[in-house]
């Protein structure tokens, strides 16, 4: 554990602000693309077990 938070230490240590400022950027872009994919997948799914759901005697 100690050996893993010495390597985050050194790696804040190099990068400068903004360059980590871009990677949470990207960071927060593919987590809101990831969640609005997933959500309509879901969706989509949910319509499609109802139309056949309804669609059973």
């Amino acid at each position: 554990m100690a050996k893993l938070l010495l390597s985050v230490r050194q790696f804040l240590a190099r990068e400068s602000g903004h360059a980590m400022v871009e990677y949470l950027f990207m960071l927060s872009l593919i987590l809101v693309a990831a969640i609005l994919g997933i959500k309509l997948v879901g969706t989509t799914a949910l319509d499609l077990f109802e139309t056949s759901r309804d669609a059973l005697p």
